[in-house]
């Protein structure tokens, strides 16, 4: 036997199947975590905002004007669209993705000029819909259009309500709050990254686009949950939120701008290898 023979590489099918159980493994262990988490319930006001700065005659200033980026980048997005040429499902669940963003951009303005518990719920029920809507479209890319069609756009859209009516059924019949559906839903597109050490081909952005949105998204919800250590260690001149915002800008303009200008000369993945990906997303999720 030549030991310098290359080893036989992976097949698509066997490298979806494989991809597809590490998703399902790390999907299943944040969801047993956060059940045993126990209720997450919602922090307090105080706790939600670090940096409440009048700027310009407007409660927590800063958190709102760095909003404006996060605005413009969906805005671009949804509206860049219309001249896009991208055919299929797919493009209904980008307008649906840059959509959404907008918004939750709203959403969260609203929330920060007026605090309450009905605004900061509204606002994890649209980030938790854009997330799915994210997590859908990356699926669709590698494992075939199946997974963006309108069924599951629909339940994209409604995942956010739905988990927003459990938080609020079990306020009222269970003594308290619970986010910890919603909290899941935004973590996905977290979820997802693994799926890239795999190699599947995609037919639509390149893969190093994902890891770069990916990153940004990461990174902002890192920053988000240390908006205290965040305004603490900068001598209160920035807060963990307001840098959150300004990171899903980066994260959204830089998917708009990917959509927007994918280069034609990007190949597709081949017809066998997409069919590959699909027969193995069926097998797996199947059996």
């Amino acid at each position: 036997m030549n030991a310098t023979a290359p080893l036989p590489s992976m097949s698509p099918q066997l490298s979806t199947r494989c991809a597809l159980a590490l998703l399902g493994a790390m999907l299943f262990a944040s969801l047993m975590g956060l059940l045993a988490w126990g209720p997450v319930g919602y922090p307090a006001q105080t706790e939600r905002n670090t940096d409440s700065r009048t700027v310009l005659g407007l409660a927590q200033g800063w958190n709102l004007l760095s909003l404006l980026p996060l605005f413009a980048a969906s805005v671009v997005g949804t509206v860049g669209l219309r001249r896009h040429r991208a055919g299929g499902p797919r493009r209904l669940a980008w307008h649906l993705f840059f959509g959404a963003a907008t918004l939750t951009t709203v959403v969260g303005a609203l929330d920060h000029l007026a605090p309450g518990d009905v605004g900061f719920l509204l606002r994890q029920v649209a980030t938790a819909s854009v997330c799915v809507l994210l997590s859908l479209i990356y699926l669709a890319e590698r494992l075939g259009p199946r997974w963006v069609t309108p069924r599951l756009l629909a339940g994209a859209v409604a995942s956010g309500p739905l988990g927003g009516l459990a938080c609020a059924a079990s306020a009222a019949w269970l003594g308290g709050p619970d986010l910890r559906w919603l909290l899941w839903l935004q973590l996905l597109p977290v979820l997802l990254m693994p799926l890239g050490v795999w190699g599947l081909r995609s037919d639509g952005l390149r893969p190093s686009d994902w890891v770069v949105a990916l990153l940004w998204f990461a990174a902002a919800r890192f920053v988000d949950t240390a908006d205290g250590w965040v305004w603490q260690a900068s001598g209160g001149a920035v807060s963990g939120h307001a840098v959150h915002h300004l990171l899903l800008a980066g994260c959204i303009g830089w998917l708009a701008w990917r959509v927007l200008r994918q280069r034609s000369d990007v190949p597709p993945a081949p017809h066998e290898e997409l069919a590959a990906s699909q027969r193995a997303a069926s097998l797996t999720t199947s059996g």
